[in-house]
């Protein structure tokens, strides 16, 4: 049994890093009354940094065999076969957590993205205790669920990282850059090395690779070279695009379009400013909703000057599910392949 008193003393600790980190970006959208409150997004940050050394007999608690793990946080002892695990995000890393078949030692959640459960996941997502909502995220109820392993991205994790791994280890699947999350094979392979599932997730990464391979040899003619403007839309707001440099802007350059190129360089999701909008220019444009349908895109920005002035938002924009398009993890992407060539078909 985790040492209770241990964790609840670093709770105090704890809640002043995430009620710092929310006081930032509040402030930063102050600033932009224009900009999308969306979820973190994914970005290509370096490859996982999660290594493992042999299983040693005993931890320091004498809990039973472990695995060393590395990752990007420092060094944990993780029980070889975790049996209760606690995914630090409720979006990439349990979709990833599903496709290495790990589902059912998943005993808890945090939800760090405020968006609605991953639906395309063939499991009872809601049987799995919530045990928060960022910004709120009690270490009290975390340890209520007596977990073995805590894992997540590294954004996530580090909001518990003064936790002694003698308590409960934590891993940092996957390192981040910035408040972005990882690409989903990082949390993959690295949730791979923690479990000890290294082939399974090698394998989870070529069959998508494989599937993206066959969806690009059957493209329909004139679907390459075409531009693309993608849109970040949250509580009815616009004002930042996604770069031609974000991790999921891979999987469009794989299928040969080009994603916004007058903003080439300036980040993975750029903030707009209302004076280049006009100027801007796709073949399509596709808004990222957040807002789960509740907004009415097309009149959204049919009432903002510069968005209304620009020629491809002006024909009309395609409005898909944002979270699935840039928060999944594999089974998503997968999913998503097919979904991608149906939307921006010319």
């Amino acid at each position: 049994m985790p040492n209770r008193r241990r964790l609840l003393a670093l709770f105090s600790v704890m809640s002043l890093v995430v009620a710092t980190s929310c006081g930032s970006d509040s402030d930063d959208a102050d600033d932009s009354a224009s900009a999308a409150t969306a979820p973190p997004a994914s970005t290509a940050p370096p490859a996982s940094t999660t290594a493992v050394t042999d299983a040693t007999d005993g931890s320091a608690d004498g809990a039973g065999d472990v695995r060393v793990v590395e990752h990007a946080l420092g060094t944990s002892e993780v029980p070889v076969e975790p049996e209760r695990i606690v995914s630090m995000d409720s979006i990439v890393t349990l979709d990833a957590l599903v496709a290495l078949d790990s589902f059912d030692a998943v005993v808890g959640r945090i939800d760090i993205s405020t968006a609605d459960d991953p639906y395309w996941l063939d499991v009872d997502v809601e049987s799995v205790p919530l045990l928060g909502t960022f910004p709120t995220i009690s270490i009290e109820e975390i340890l209520s669920v007596d977990p073995d392993l805590v894992v997540g991205f590294q954004i996530a994790v580090e909001l518990l990282d003064q936790v002694p791994n003698e308590v409960v280890p934590l891993v940092a699947v996957a390192p981040t850059d910035g408040i972005t999350n990882p690409r989903w094979q990082d949390v993959v392979t690295g949730l791979g090395e923690t479990l000890g599932k290294e082939t399974e997730a090698d394998a989870i990464i070529a069959d998508y690779d494989a599937e993206l391979d066959a969806v690009v040899a059957g493209l329909p003619d004139g679907f390459a070279n075409r531009t693309v403007l993608v849109l970040l839309g949250s509580a009815g707001m616009v004002g930042t695009a996604m770069g031609s440099s974000a991790g999921p802007a891979e999987v469009f350059g794989r299928l040969g379009l080009i994603v916004s190129p007058e903003l080439d360089g300036q980040g993975d999701f750029v903030t707009l400013a209302d004076e280049q909008v006009p100027d801007l220019r796709a073949d399509a444009v596709v808004v990222l909703d957040f807002d789960g349908g509740a907004t009415d895109w097309d009149a959204a920005l049919a009432d903002l000057p510069a968005y209304a002035a620009n020629e491809a938002i002006a024909r009309g924009v395609t409005v898909v599910d944002g979270t699935l398009w840039l928060n999944s993890g594999p089974i998503g992407q997968t999913r998503l392949l097919g979904e991608l060539v149906e939307v921006l078909a010319p």
